[in-house]
């Protein structure tokens, strides 16, 4: 099946390149085809570097409760309070769970943590959590 639909293509490509009745066809590529490819090239480049990517780290359970309206006044809080870290709303059956942060190192998350306590003073933990996370530059120029 392959072999039929490659052959009209070939026999085309043949007779592009061999001379009709005196006279010959030449394909030339424009140079701007390249500098467009190299372009391009650099904004899949940058574009790379933009985008979030995910693996381990930690976030902060604030908490863990079956009453839907107090997990969402507590996520509300969390955003007003600490609006430099993601706030997730997490529904595992009968539980909804509100963390914080998208955290690589757990000094990080301790931290984030204490802070969290002077508002919330019991039951909230750091959990290793799969996390959202934006390469630095100097992580993608390292290889790391």
């Amino acid at each position: 099946m392959r072999v039929k639909q490659l052959l009209p293509a070939l026999l085309l490509l043949l007779t592009a390149s061999t001379p009709i009745m005196g006279q010959t066809v030449s394909i030339t590529r424009d140079p701007r085809l390249d500098m467009l490819l190299r372009r391009q090239t650099e904004v899949n480049r940058e574009a790379e570097k933009l985008s979030i990517k995910t693996g381990p780290g930690f976030r902060v359970m604030v908490v863990n409760t079956n009453d839907r309206t107090k997990a969402m006044e507590v996520k509300s809080r969390m955003m007003s309070e600490f609006p430099d870290h993601k706030t997730y709303l997490l529904y595992q059956s009968p539980y909804f769970k509100i963390m914080v942060g998208n955290l690589r190192a757990r000094p990080e998350a301790e931290e984030l943590r204490g802070k969290i306590l002077k508002i919330y003073p019991t039951g909230v933990m750091v959990v290793p959590s799969n996390i959202e996370y934006r390469i630095d530059r100097d992580e993608l120029n390292t290889g790391n």
